[in-house]
């Protein structure tokens, strides 16, 4: 009777660890999941081309831009939604894609983004499927910083981006402009 006392004992205590370690490794999952909180840093101003989010969120400011803006850059960053997904593919843009100090993201795009900054690649012409649902690009000096977010996705609706993908993307916007890479 004794052995078995201690045994249910053992089990209990081991069971009691067990219980312990979840829980930490839940607090860990929290922890982990920060990213898909809500934005709450700096105010930011997006320029939209294309079709603007029907959402809103805090300390952002979605404002219609035309194409023409992304040459001047007046803005923190720019969306481009699939109204302009073809257009901006074309030849007379890649050098405004290849040398823009200003981070741009295509929202819910189907394809690849590196498309916009290389010669002879165009969006409606085989273009290699998108393996990120939301992609954006930078130049910094020299070098080209790229974003990606999520899964792709069949539809290429911007109002289908969840909101964990808009609150990252202004985080890392965020992060981009206090490193001081932008000219805005």
């Amino acid at each position: 009777m004794k052995i078995l006392i201690m045994i249910f004992a053992a089990l209990h205590f081991v069971s009691g660890c067990a219980s312990n370690e979840d829980t930490v490794e839940s607090e860990e999952l929290i922890i982990k999941d920060e990213w898909k909180a809500a934005y709450d840093g700096q105010p930011l101003n997006i320029g939209v081309i294309g079709e603007k989010p029907s959402k809103t969120f805090d300390n952002i400011t979605f404002h219609t831009a035309e194409p023409e803006s992304l040459k001047q850059e007046e803005f923190d960053t720019y969306f481009i939604t699939e109204e302009y997904f073809a257009d901006l593919s074309e030849e007379d843009w890649k050098p405004v894609f290849l040398n823009i100090n200003t981070p741009v993201f295509f929202m819910n795009i189907d394809v690849q983004a590196f498309i916009y900054r290389v010669e002879e690649m165009h969006y409606e012409e085989a273009s290699p499927k998108a393996t990120e649902h939301s992609q954006g690009f930078v130049r910094i000096e020299d070098n080209i910083r790229s974003w990606g977010y999520g899964d792709p996705m069949e539809s290429t609706d911007v109002n289908e981006t969840p909101d964990w993908i808009f609150n990252s993307i202004f985080r890392d916007v965020e992060e981009h402009l206090q490193q001081g890479n932008s000219n805005n």
